[in-house]
């Protein structure tokens, strides 16, 4: 395949240690073995060095970070990666060809997506914009991300998306916001589920008791707000045959730290566990994964968790605002997800998955249809929309 697809991203695995970082090194990688020659592009962050290393781009990123977030809350700067999109511009205008694809990723940020339209513009390559989430501060359905004063977003992404090619969301919530928002180009608006990156072979293991025992794993931060599932615990009668994990920091997280103080012996907190030890952990001792987002704005977004649960082959309870995540566990029968604030369905679900037969019957859901959300299989999707981009003549 002669063409060179740049893949224009924030972030990458190993140059940052994110769950971003590592999913788009998962999607460089299936695409390469789908034929693709990529070569991924990036900021270099904190650092005046130019570097290349192997297929992959560093430019310098020196500008104070901070104070261009808060220049562009004020408008001053469309995106806070403006000084460094003007860099990249600047070395990429004369290495991209005109059957070269531009694929631009977002987090939030407006600036790759930029770059991409830049390039495009000077070039006539194609451009495609892969949102992981939505771009921060845009309206989602009418609602906005938070209550903090920013100016709006819609011109500026309204423009750059115009310029595109192609448009993959990474969920139904946020491919329908867009079409809505922009109906005279909402058929180059396409959704695919990312999924989840490496496929475990899972051994099951036999529990040494017969205690339900569920899981909330990652962040433990206000949008998160893990301590609802102690919540739905505490309003059980019967809780003696009920374990509660939670694994992760919670330094940041005052409510988890009382509850800790309580000395529950059914309330276990586990600070860190190494990868390998992690997955065999989860599987040998957990039969529930709970998920969380209490931001009706996160309805546009699934957590990765959900994809991950599904890969250690959990069934799972979801406190989650209306959108996809929600939707992808009650539609597949995956478990049951219920509105972050529905406290008392909460409780029901978690009551329901003492029984055992249920929780085998979601299980084995799960394992059916495991193959199909291996993110090497939903790559294919974007190969297909790409080559029919590249060879649409």
């Amino acid at each position: 395949m002669k063409t060179k697809l740049y893949y224009i991203t924030r972030s990458y695995n190993p140059y940052q240690k994110s769950g971003g970082s590592l999913m788009r090194n998962g999607a460089v990688r299936y695409l390469e073995e789908l034929g693709w020659d990529v070569t991924v592009v990036l900021p270099n962050y904190g650092s005046d060095e130019f570097k290349i290393e192997n297929n992959v781009i560093l430019i310098p990123q020196t500008y104070n970070i901070k104070l261009s977030l808060y220049l562009e809350r004020l408008g001053f700067y469309e995106d806070y990666l403006d000084t460094w999109v003007k860099e990249a511009f600047k070395y990429l205008k004369d290495k991209v060809k005109k059957d070269d694809v531009i694929f631009t990723t977002s987090g939030g940020e407006l600036g790759m997506m930029k770059l991409g339209s830049l390039l495009k513009k000077e070039i006539q390559c194609k451009f495609i914009v892969n949102f992981r989430d939505p771009l921060d501060y845009s309206l989602v359905h009418g609602i906005k991300q938070d209550s903090k004063f920013h100016v709006g977003r819609e011109k500026q992404e309204e423009k750059y998306l115009l310029n595109s090619d192609l448009i993959i969301t990474s969920s139904k919530t946020n491919q329908e916001s867009l079409q809505n928002k922009y109906p005279f180009f909402k058929d180059k608006i396409k959704n695919n589920y990312f999924g989840y990156i490496k496929k475990l072979e899972i051994k099951t293991k036999e529990k040494e008791d017969s205690k339900l025992s569920v899981a909330y794993v990652g962040n433990m931060g206000v949008l998160q707000k893990p301590e609802i599932l102690y919540e739905i615990y505490k309003n059980l009668e019967k809780k003696e045959n009920i374990e509660i994990y939670f694994i992760g920091d919670i330094s940041s997280n005052k409510i988890l730290q009382k509850i800790k103080k309580l000395e529950d012996k059914n309330i276990i907190f586990i600070d860190f566990l190494p990868h390998n030890q992690f997955l065999e952990f989860m599987s040998k001792n957990i039969d529930v994964g709970f998920v969380s987002l209490v931001n009706d704005y996160l309805g546009a977004c699934v957590p990765s968790k959900i994809y991950e649960y599904i890969n250690l082959e959990l069934p799972m309870i979801g406190a989650l605002p209306n959108g996809d995540g929600k939707d992808i566990i009650n539609e597949n029968y995956y478990g049951i997800a219920c509105k972050y604030d529905d406290i008392d369905r909460l409780e029901l679900a978690l009551k329901k998955f003492q029984n055992n037969d249920y929780l085998k019957s979601i299980k084995l859901n799960i394992q059916k249809d495991k193959e199909k959300w291996f993110m090497k299989n939903r790559i294919i999707e974007v190969d297909e929309m790409l080559k029919g981009l590249v060879y649409a003549n």
